[in-house]
């Protein structure tokens, strides 16, 4: 088995780092600082992929605010050459033109930030974060600076990293995915002119819109009503036909429809594989008075 080109200590630590969590942000912050230490790089940045918009993005740290940076993916620049061609790039000096020349016409060095931070990029390692399972490219790391340049032990340190890489970042993405979907459905939830709330057998509120707040009178927010009994919460409901269908589902496992005065309450029973009713789904919907204009 090959050396690995680095402490094993410091391989297992960034390895625990790595898939320790299902943050990008950490991934693009945390991680990239740890590697670069490993590296022995002035600076680096690891940048995902935005094909819709055939950009490289990231995200670094200003005075402990996090602020995402774009750039253009094209093969003019040196990290837009490295995702596009999934090629790994590893330049001495990349304001001698020669070399980048050796490398691709098309490639050249954007002098206009060492420019405007006064920084002064020399040695750049570039290396894609293939998407193993489909070929694709997830993103680009790129480390500046490293005293003497990178050498191939560098090279192939950042080829086993960029490995792992794929693999958390995916991951992560992933996991970021299911929570923006799961935060649109509850903003749909809650922007509809419909409340929705899920009791279990003993009537107590497993989960609820903020339909419910607003008919609550504003006393109560959705995390309060949790595990409480409904009719405790809402006792106006009490000796209603609200009430009444309730206890007829909790007997008969029928849906029922309570006719109140502003209000349709639909009563739907959740039945497990076996046929026994676990919950009960109540769905408030406004009655509007109809007028002589509707």
């Amino acid at each position: 088995m090959e050396r690995l080109p680095f402490e094993t200590d410091n391989f297992f630590a960034i390895l625990n780092t790595i898939f320790s969590t299902l943050n990008v942000d950490e991934i693009l912050t945390k991680v990239v600082r740890e590697i670069q230490s490993i590296l022995k790089a002035d600076r680096c940045t690891l940048y995902l992929v935005d094909w819709e918009n055939n950009e490289l993005y990231s995200k670094v740290l200003q005075t402990d605010n996090l602020v995402e940076i774009r750039v253009p993916m094209k093969k003019s620049s040196i990290a837009g050459y490295s995702a596009i061609t999934k090629k790994i790039l590893n330049i001495k000096d990349v304001y001698d033109e020669a070399e980048l020349y050796a490398v691709d016409r098309e490639v050249c060095f954007d002098r206009r930030w060492d420019k405007e931070s006064g920084y002064r990029t020399k040695s750049m390692l570039v290396m894609p974060v293939p998407v193993k399972t489909k070929g694709d490219v997830v993103g680009v790391f790129q480390a500046l600076n490293r005293s003497g340049g990178f050498s191939d032990s560098d090279v192939r340190m950042m080829e086993q990293f960029s490995y792992l890489l794929d693999i958390s970042l995916n991951n992560a993405l992933l996991y970021q995915a299911i929570e923006e979907e799961k935060r649109l459905k509850e903003y749909i939830l809650d922007d509809i002119e419909e409340g929705v709330c899920i009791l279990d057998t003993k009537k107590r509120i497993l989960s609820a819109s903020k339909f419910l707040e607003v008919m609550s009178g504003m006393r109560y927010p959705v995390k309060a009503m949790i595990g409480e009994y409904f009719f405790e919460l809402f006792p106006n409901f009490t000796n209603t036909q609200l009430e009444e269908k309730i206890n007829e589902v909790l007997i008969y496992g029928f849906k029922r429809v309570a006719l109140l005065e502003v209000l349709e309450i639909k009563i739907i029973p959740y039945l497990d594989d076996k046929g026994r009713l676990k919950r009960l789904i109540l769905i408030f919907t406004p009655i509007r008075k109809k007028t002589l204009f509707s």
